[in-house]
Parts: structure tokens; sequence; C-alpha cells
């Protein structure tokens, strides 16, 4: 009696260390996949705006936003030059380079994304012939559908309601830019960063004069940060005008 009960108790501690196991891997290979989840989402939209007549206004957004992104990196190798003004300017404007090339990203990747196609299900291509292979063949779909299903969610947006969905599903692309201008949540937030931006390029002005009087040089980078700023602001609202002109 006391052996059947020391191994029905070594059985149930096996099976929860198995599954504490299991679960742990999981979560971990879930933690893992999704810097990979993510990277096939933004390339999917890119992808399509590529495609697209967008491609111009993502080319001027990646290539004015690029640069000054480098002369902050440059300030901070330099240990800003001696001068901490030029330097704070410098890292602040490189993160909003950086978010102006997520947010060009994301609002050309909304508008050519068409959410018809979302209900286009594949078909199965293989029939299985037996029990293993039909339950590979499941778990295959069900994590393409899962992977499919993120991408979807991600275009339609976190607030998306089903009834705005079929909204969206009868526009057309020029009618999913006026779309994602004024409704979408996501878009309004970059509206306000981007007014913040414009407002921090004109105050590099004086930051500007402030680093030359420190003389370590760091105006210079400020000076063709702000270039690439007032650049982008100009050339790429012109750019994204003639994305959407360009639209069929």
């Amino acid at each position: 009696a006391n052996s059947n009960e020391a191994t029905t108790m070594a059985a149930i501690l096996c099976n929860g260390i198995g599954k504490l196991c299991s679960s742990t891997c999981d979560a971990l290979g879930s933690i893992l996949s999704l810097p990979c989840k993510a990277c096939g989402i933004a390339c999917d939209g890119v992808t399509q705006a590529l495609k697209s007549p967008f491609c111009l206004y993502l080319t001027v957004a990646v290539g004015l936003n690029i640069p000054p992104v480098i002369f902050a990196g440059q300030a901070l190798a330099n240990g800003g030059g001696g001068c901490n003004v030029a330097l704070q300017w410098l890292l602040i404007n490189a993160f909003f380079c950086i978010v102006n090339i997520a947010a060009a990203v994301y609002i050309s990747g909304k508008v050519v994304h068409d959410p018809n196609d979302d209900n286009i299900d594949g078909g199965d291509n293989d029939a299985p012939y037996i029990e293993a292979t039909m339950e590979s063949n499941k778990n295959e779909q069900q994590q393409q559908q899962s992977s499919s299903s993120g991408i979807k969610k991600f275009w339609q947006g976190p607030f998306t309601t089903a009834d705005e969905t079929r909204v969206v599903q009868s526009l057309t692309k020029v009618g999913r830019v006026r779309d994602v201008l004024c409704y979408d949540p996501m878009v309004a937030v970059y509206i306000i960063v981007g007014i913040f931006y414009i407002i921090w390029q004109s105050m590099g002005f004086s930051r500007m004069n402030q680093a030359a009087d420190c003389g370590g040089g760091e105006e210079q980078l400020i000076t063709r940060a702000i270039s690439c700023g007032f650049l982008f602001i100009s050339l790429g609202a012109t750019a994204f005008g003639c994305s959407v002109c360009c639209l069929r």
C-alpha cells in the first residue's frame, strides 16, 4: 500500500512538474517570438506601401528622419562636446524623428491595407491522409490564422468596432485616407506629437546659438538636424499629398 501511494505521489509530482515546464516554455516562446511577430506586421504594411504611391512619402519620411538620429548618435559618442543643452536637444529630436518614421509606416500601411482582404481565408492545401498529419496541418493552420488575425487587428486599430470595420471596408483608398486622418486615435496622438515636433525645431535655433557659445562644434549637428526637420515638414506634406493624388 505504501509503495502504491508513493508511486501515485511521484506520478502526480512529475505530472505537475511537466505541466509547469510546458507552461514556462510556452510563455517564453510567446515572449521571444514577439519581435518576429512585430517585424512581420511591420514588413506586411511596408511591403504593401512600397507597392503603392505611398512609396514616395515613405522615402521622404525615412530619408529625412534617419540623419538626425545619426547626428544625435554622433553627439552622444562625443559626450555632447561639453554642451549638455545641445546633446539634450539632439536626443529629444532623434526621438521625434523615430516617431515620424513609425507614423509614416503606420499611416501608409493603414491606407493601402484593404480590409476586404481580411475576409478571404485560404483553403486547405494538402489533404491529410493520417491522423498525425491532420493534427499537424490543424496546428499549422491555427498558427497562420493567429498570425493573420494579429496583422488584421493591428491595421484595423485597437479601438475599431465591428460596425466601424464594415464602414471602412466599403471605403475607397482615398476614403480611407480621410478615415485614417480624421478618426484614427493613433494618428490623433501623432498629430499632437507633430505639433510639438514643429515647436522643437523652432527651439533648435536658440539651442544652436547656445551650442556655438560652448565651442564644441555641436552647433553644426544641430544646424543639419534643423535643416532635415524643416525639409521633412515641407517635403513630407508635399509627398503625402502627391501620394494621395496618385491613389486609385
